[in-house]
């Protein structure tokens, strides 16, 4: 059994209508797993590692310490996914460090009315920051992503590797800006060129997909999960011993 491992974020688990669990078929990790199958002739299965909301500086958060994460999940990988990278050039209406600091909040009445509060609030705030604050300042980007890229080499030296330039969205939470996103696919292109990991375009293969989008406007249908699945075992097929 060879494995195909993903780190990614909430788009990895999220089906038409809200979280599925990790083994549903019609997942793109998994999705991606039979097309490998299909094409070299072995069997594959998808091993995924996300979080709701991850961005690149949580994933190398993530590759330093989680010890899980570098010996038995990405040691011994056929395969792996970068897949983080659309959060972080989503516009947002207070510091990412400020909301990180919410879950100590107490008494928990407070903490909750805080959090509704924010929710309501955040497309207005948006609009009023000029969508300058992002979800992942850029220079904190280019790092992380860089030092993510060279932990994957490290713990899964013999694996097929590639990543995702960040996708788009019609969110009404964010506002519905992708004003960012062209910046940080530049910066990505760029990285991945320096790795030497093949990329998939996720932007490319959600803009038919747009009028489509979850009710959230960030979460995909079951279609679009498909073509990304294509996408990704186009990518790693070149670079895995068939």
């Amino acid at each position: 059994m060879r494995r195909l491992v993903v780190i990614g974020d909430s788009l990895t688990f999220h089906g038409p209508s809200g979280p599925l669990p990790l083994s549903d078929p019609r997942l793109y990790p998994n999705g991606a797993a039979m097309h490998l199958g299909r094409r070299t002739g072995d069997e594959w299965a998808a091993v995924v590692v996300a979080r709701a909301g991850w961005c690149l500086r949580d994933v190398w958060l993530a590759l330093r310490k989680d010890v899980h994460l570098q010996q038995q999940v990405l040691q011994g990988a056929d395969a792996v996914v970068l897949a983080v990278g659309s959060s972080d050039p989503l516009p947002v209406g207070v510091p990412r460090g400020l909301l990180a600091g919410l879950p100590y909040v107490r008494p928990t009445r407070l903490r909750r009315s805080l959090r509704r509060g924010i929710d309501r609030a955040h497309p207005t705030l948006v609009r009023l920051s000029g969508e300058r604050l992002r979800y992942t300042p850029l220079p904190v980007y280019t790092h992380a992503w860089r030092k993510s890229a060279a932990a994957l080499a490290l713990f899964a030296p013999d694996a097929a590797r590639c990543a995702v330039l960040p996708g788009v969205h019609v969110g009404a939470y964010y506002g519905g800006s992708n004003r960012h996103r062209e910046v940080y696919a530049a910066a990505t292109a760029e990285l991945a060129a320096e790795a030497g990991m093949a990329l998939v375009d996720l932007a490319a293969l959600t803009r038919p997909w747009l009028d489509r989008l979850n009710p959230d406007g960030l979460h995909w249908p079951f279609g679009l999960h498909a073509d990304v699945a294509a996408a990704v075992a186009d990518a790693l097929v070149p670079r895995s011993a068939v």
